[in-house]
């Protein structure tokens, strides 16, 4: 789910995370652990091999109100750069947890998107899904070689 988070929509600025483990039902992941790396993996054109993986940082469950104005609950993860280089976006002074957010540094899904996002061990089970498509001539000829 796409949301800007800002001033309008949680709260004042400030966000009240739950920062407890979650068990979620996704594809590629079980649960989510705050401060765990997790992935996601799209791509350009579907009939592309050529994925893009972004790596994002969780930071816990928060409560948002959408454009409408619902209260809506979901779960926020921030980019593995900026977690990286300014910290955790939900610990950051007001006007650069705010910059941040229309950078689209962080990131909002709600219940029914987060099962897009994968753990270790589940981008590996997506990567290796690549690794067959491209084996069989998916997108590209012998892109890759036969196994030994």
């Amino acid at each position: 789910m796409d949301l800007e988070l800002g001033p309008d929509n949680c709260g004042g600025g400030r966000v009240n995370l739950d920062r407890l483990p979650k068990t979620i039902a996704g594809d590629w992941c079980g649960g989510l652990v705050p401060g765990g790396p997790y992935f996601t993996v799209s791509y350009h054109e579907s009939d592309v091999n050529l994925p893009k993986i972004v790596t994002l940082v969780y930071l816990g469950v928060a409560g948002i109100r959408e454009d409408d104005g619902q209260p809506t609950e979901g779960f926020l993860f921030q980019d593995a750069e900026s977690y990286q280089l300014d910290g955790d976006w939900s610990e950051l002074p007001e006007g650069r947890s705010t910059e941040l957010a229309a950078d689209s540094a962080v990131m909002f899904y709600d219940k029914n998107s987060v099962g897009s996002i994968a753990d270790i061990d589940g981008l590996l089970v997506l990567l290796s899904g690549l690794r067959e498509r491209m084996r069989c001539g998916f997108g590209w000829s012998r892109a890759l070689p036969e196994e030994k």
